[in-house]
């Protein structure tokens, strides 16, 4: 993910929209963590079961598959609820996207929180028009999302 340099003003409704769109990003890379924890330990317990013969562990730490097996069930339900809390954090996002009227600043609001860019990355594939900067834009943007927390 790509390193923000978002400038959001000095309005508080804008600080807080920003803070509420920029929970899908934020959810996303607690989502990543979790499945790379999965992951690890999923590598860690099939290698294990190379070391298993008639019953009996010849290597490592002396555990049992089922124990490793096991250990794995707490981590594949926190890495699910990860995706499920996303995929509400997502959805969310769209929401408050879609209630902005301009194609433009629709365009823009996904390329900062949907994909991550900063302000250097949107400019280059917004057009802007001419004496257009991306800061004031985006505040526009801010100020025309509906959310239920900020009017």
């Amino acid at each position: 993910m790509a390193k923000s340099n978002i400038a959001i003003g000095v309005d508080p409704g804008n600080v807080w929209k920003h803070s509420i769109l920029s929970e899908y990003r934020h959810q996303l890379e607690k989502q990543e963590q979790a499945e790379e924890k999965y992951k690890r330990a999923y590598e860690r317990a099939t290698m294990t079961t190379s070391y298993i013969r008639a019953d009996k562990v010849q290597g490592g730490n002396k555990k049992y598959l089922f124990d490793w097996i096991n250990d794995l069930q707490p981590l594949r339900d926190e890495a699910s609820l990860a995706v499920q809390k996303t995929t509400k954090a997502w959805m969310k996002l769209n929401e408050y996207i879609s209630s902005v009227e301009s194609k433009k600043l629709k365009l823009l609001l996904t390329l900062i929180y949907s994909n991550g860019l900063d302000y250097k990355e949107t400019s280059k594939k917004i057009r802007l028009a001419r004496g257009e900067k991306i800061e004031v834009l985006h505040n526009q943007a801010l100020r025309m999302v509906r959310c239920e927390y900020v009017k």
